[in-house]
C-alpha cells in the first residue's frame, strides 16, 4: 500500500494533474477549443469538439501465439485529468515524464493496485478506468472500454465509452511505443470519438515461445475524447 501511494504521489506531481471535476456535471478545464495534435500522422481528424483529455498509465496485455509471437489481448489503465495542463509548457512531453517514473515503480505497483487505491481514497484527479470487455454488439471478441462511472461522473452509468476501431498508425516515435489509434463509439455516451497518441511503451518482445505465460507490458499514453453527452 506504501509502494503504491508512492507511486500514485510521483504519477500525481509528473503530470501535475488536476481535479477531474469543479461540479458533478463540468470539466475544471474546458478543452473545447484545444487542438488534437496529430503531427504527421494519417489518423482522421476529430468530427466532434474535445471534451476530456485524460493521461493513461497502465499495461498492455499480451498472450504468445502459436506462431512465437505475442498477440494483444487488452490492457488496464487508470486515466488521470490534465485538461488543465493544456497548453501549459511540458503537455507534450508529459507521456514521456510519466514514463519514466511509472517504469521505475516496483514490480509489485500494478495498475489493479493503483486503480484499487483511487477508489478507496477517491482521489480528485482520477478520471476513471480503461479496460476491455466482450464487444456488447456482437457478443464476441474484445472491444476497449473506458469507465468514468466510478470518478470523474460517479454513479452516472451512461459515462462510459465501448470503441470500436477505425484506423491505427505506427508510433512516430519509435517502434517501443505502441501505435496511435482513432476509435469511434459502438456504445455508450461519454465520447463520439477516442484517440490514443503520444503512446511510450507498450510493445511486446519481438518473439515468445509457444506456451509460455501471458505478460503485461508497461505504457503510458494520451486519450483524447470528443462529443459524447457529458
Amino acid at each position: 500500500m506504501i509502494s503504491t501511494f508512492v507511486v500514485l504521489a510521483s504519477l500525481a506531481c509528473a503530470s501535475l494533474a488536476a481535479p477531474a471535476t469543479s461540479s458533478a456535471d463540468a470539466p475544471l478545464c474546458d478543452v473545447s477549443s484545444a487542438v488534437i495534435e496529430l503531427g504527421s500522422s494519417t489518423l482522421p481528424a476529430p468530427k466532434f469538439t474535445p471534451t476530456f483529455v485524460g493521461l493513461g498509465v497502465g499495461t498492455q496485455n499480451y498472450t504468445c501465439a502459436s506462431s512465437g509471437t505475442y498477440t494483444n489481448v487488452g490492457a488496464l489503465a487508470e486515466l488521470f485529468d490534465i485538461s488543465c495542463l493544456y497548453g501549459q509548457p511540458g503537455f507534450d512531453d508529459i507521456t514521456s515524464v510519466v514514463s519514466l517514473f511509472w517504469n521505475a515503480a516496483p514490480p509489485a505497483v500494478t495498475p489493479s493496485e493503483i486503480i484499487a487505491f483511487g477508489e478507496e481514497y477517491d482521489l480528485s484527479f482520477v478520471l476513471g478506468e480503461h479496460y476491455f470487455v466482450v464487444n456488447p454488439v456482437t457478443g464476441s471478441g474484445l472491444n476497449p472500454k473506458w469507465d468514468f462511472t466510478s470518478h470523474a461522473f460517479a454513479g452516472n452509468p451512461n459515462a462510459y465509452v465501448v470503441g470500436s476501431k477505425v484506423d491505427d498508425v505506427p508510433a512516430p516515435t519509435g517502434s517501443s511505443d505502441i501505435d496511435w489509434l482513432y476509435l469511434t463509439n459502438l456504445t455508450g455516451s461519454l465520447a463520439n470519438e477516442i484517440y490514443r497518441i503520444e503512446t511510450k511503451g507498450g510493445q511486446p518482445p519481438a518473439s515468445c515461445t509457444p506456451g509460455s505465460n501471458n505478460i503485461t507490458v508497461k505504457y503510458t499514453s494520451l486519450y483524447w475524447f470528443t462529443g459524447g453527452a457529458f
